[in-house]
């Protein structure tokens, strides 16, 4: 059995597939760990060609293309449904370098943690070119959240790199399509009283390609989302 799979969901990478996948798996390899990888490719460029030919250089890699665009909440839950491990780890692709938060990702699960995400603010966590608006828009969401349902221990509600049981995931019953997944996950955890591990991140912002998370559109899904759940709907 695969002890764990990660999940990794794509969008118009063409700039940045290759590096991505490969510093993956060398970085993976460096650290003795062997997962599953999917990859839930969305994209209208080039990314799915290149993914193809890739595909055949390393056999535990597999490739869910999708003909249109649903979103990366969409695109994630799909991975967690393929996936064989019984442990999970989703990881945004544009930072392979972030593999080496893994071990103390999948040391938190196998202590007993049910979830085990990384935080960017936890304390001795850099922030390297972090935009200053997304700096403030995820401070008011953090705060907001934590005085809404109460809870203080945990610092960063709004990062997708998490890593979680796979059977517990799916007595989530997650139905985001898009990034506020993120707060879905972490707060119907919290709702069914899961055991909740932060791992300190740094934070780059990537390089290369073009960030797909746009704070004017997806703020309202944030907002929509945390009050369904506060609410429960």
């Amino acid at each position: 059995m695969v002890e764990f799979t990660v999940v990794i969901p794509t969008l118009n990478e063409e700039e940045q597939i290759e590096k991505t996948v490969h510093g993956t798996f060398a970085n993976l390899k460096k650290l003795k760990l062997n997962p599953e990888v999917i990859i839930v490719d969305d994209s209208e460029d080039k990314t799915y060609d290149i993914l193809k030919k890739l595909m055949k250089q390393y056999k535990d890699l597999k490739v869910i293309h999708r003909d249109m665009k649903k979103g990366i909440g969409s695109a994630t839950r799909l991975g967690i449904e393929r996936a064989k491990g019984k442990y999970i780890i989703v990881f945004m692709g544009d930072a392979p370098e972030d593999t080496k938060y893994f071990p103390a990702m999948l040391e938190k699960l196998r202590q007993g943690y049910d979830i085990a995400q990384t935080s960017r603010f936890l304390k001795g966590c850099k922030m390297i070119r972090y935009p200053f608006k997304k700096r403030v828009c995820n401070w008011l969401c953090n705060n907001f959240i934590k005085i809404a349902f109460l809870e203080f221990k945990i610092k960063d509600f709004s990062s997708l790199f998490k890593s979680f049981r796979k059977d517990k995931i799916e007595s989530l019953n997650l139905e985001a399509n898009e990034f506020d997944l993120s707060l879905e996950i972490i707060l119907k955890a919290m709702r069914k009283k899961y055991k909740v591990a932060e791992v300190p991140v740094d934070w780059v912002e990537r390089e290369s390609g073009k960030s797909k998370l746009k704070l004017s559109r997806y703020a309202p899904d944030y907002f929509k989302r945390v009050m369904k759940i506060w609410l429960g709907l």
